[in-house]
């Protein structure tokens, strides 16, 4: 069974600050996987929450990292709003066979699988 919802450890953390990408590791993990980037007080943060776990039927595996508590906080928003060109929060990337398809910020159960459907 796959692990549903991952936090980053700090070095895979520290690896996207540096290279402004997810590592292959993560991306082919599974056929279809999230990273959301986000702020633990994010009201919309906590809401996904309650239903990212049910996409496991769904053959969905999400990363996240909270990076408000982290000693990198700084490093990881400069990164997210530079490269990423994104300032709110939960932010989504996409990924599909290892490859990068889309990006959103807040999104309901319903759009965030179809994102995955697009390509």
């Amino acid at each position: 069974m796959i692990l549903i919802m991952i936090e980053l450890t700090d070095a895979q953390a520290q690896e996207i600050i540096k290279t402004g990408k997810l590592p292959a590791e993560l991306t082919e993990s599974a056929e279809k996987v999230a990273l959301i980037a986000t702020q633990d007080w994010c009201p919309q943060w906590l809401h996904m929450k309650m239903w990212l776990k049910s996409t496991e039927k769904e053959g969905v595996k999400t990363y996240y990292v909270c990076y408000n508590r982290k000693s990198y906080f700084e490093s990881f928003i400069t990164m997210k709003e530079g490269q990423w060109n994104n300032d709110l929060v939960p932010y989504v990337r996409y990924y599909k066979s290892g490859n990068f398809i889309d990006d959103s910020n807040y999104v309901s159960k319903i759009s965030f699988l179809a994102a995955f459907d697009q390509n």
